[in-house]
Formats: structure tokens, sequence, C-alpha cells
């Protein structure tokens, strides 16, 4: 276990965003804490790595290799942007979003997209199957809420990158010029 804690203005920004935070909003992260998570987006080109959806009280409800479930944002703090609930549906989404809590993570949908990344001509129709992407997820949730987040892309296609096209440009910004330095505790 590491003893580093983020840096001051990592946790003041990550205040801030909080506060500002409603529940059903989407949390788009950009700064990994495993290694798994850099070797994602080396491998997606992507600045993003994970995306969930705010419940309200510092947690969020996302799919992560362990499942569906509810989670602190503790120790993630300034290595996210928040993107305010698509037409306002984040309640319904959410909602939907708590009624999956504990199924399955699809670790084969990642799998496929980054076959579909290296292969750039293969496209692998993959059936859905109760499990979830982190992208899958939040796209199904606001899905199941009436909205279609990637019209152009099938619900099992969407990755985090996806959703950097809801980021207003001050966002995109942020994540260029977020220092990712860390601080020992005392």
């Amino acid at each position: 276990m590491s003893n580093q804690t983020p840096t001051t203005a990592a946790v003041e920004t990550n205040q801030e965003l909080l506060r500002h935070a409603n529940p059903g909003d989407v949390f788009l992260f950009f700064r990994p804490h495993r290694m798994v998570d850099y070797a994602y987006k080396l491998l997606m080109l992507s600045r993003y790595y994970h995306v969930a959806i705010y419940e309200g009280d510092g947690k969020v409800i996302e799919a992560r290799p362990k499942g569906v479930g509810r989670h602190d944002l503790a120790g993630r703090e300034g290595g996210y942007v928040v993107i305010p609930a698509p037409d306002g549906r984040g309640k319904e989404a959410l909602d939907w979003a708590a009624t999956q809590i504990g199924a399955g993570y699809d670790k084969m949908d990642n799998f496929v997209v980054a076959l579909e990344h290296v292969f750039v001509r293969l496209h692998i129709n993959k059936v859905p199957s109760g499990k979830y992407s982190c992208a899958e997820f939040i796209a199904t949730a606001f899905f199941k809420a009436g909205i279609k987040l990637f019209p152009d892309r099938d619900l099992n296609d969407v990755e985090p990158k996806d959703f950097e096209k809801y980021l207003t440009k001050d966002d995109k910004h942020r994540v260029r010029h977020t220092k990712h330095k860390q601080t020992k505790k005392i």
C-alpha cells in the first residue's frame, strides 16, 4: 500500500467538484491508480480509463472488475471530471443503475474493444450478457432512462473516451493540465 496522498490542490479541486455534483451526474476518470488502468489508457489511446454515475455523498455506482457496486470516491481525488446528467435524466439513470448492484463485470467486452483497436477493420458482434464494462454500464443506464448517449454506437461498444464529447472546454483543459504529483503523508 502506498503512503502517498493527493496534493492539497487536488483535494480542494475534488471537494469543489463534489459540491457542484448532483446525483445522476457522470464522473469521467483520467488519473489511474492501477497499472491495468494505465495499460488501458495506452492501448485505447485515451486520456480516460473509467466512467461512473454519481449517487451523492461522495459515492458512485460503477462497473468494476469485481462487478457493479457502490463505491466511495475517497482516494481518487483530483482524478476525474464531472459531466452534468445529459438531458437532465440523471435521476432515472441512477435509479436503474442502483437496481444493477451485484451484476457482473464484462471483462470480455474490454478484450473485444481492445482487439478492435489493434485490428482496425475487425468488428466483433458481441451480444451483451447481463454483465457490463464501465462505459457500457453508464450508457445503458441512460438508455434505460430514455436517452441514447451515442446514437452511432452499440451500447457494448461504448468506451470511456466516448464520454469526452460531453465535457466543456474548461474540463478538457483541466484534464490536460492537472499535475500528477503526489505528496507523502507526514
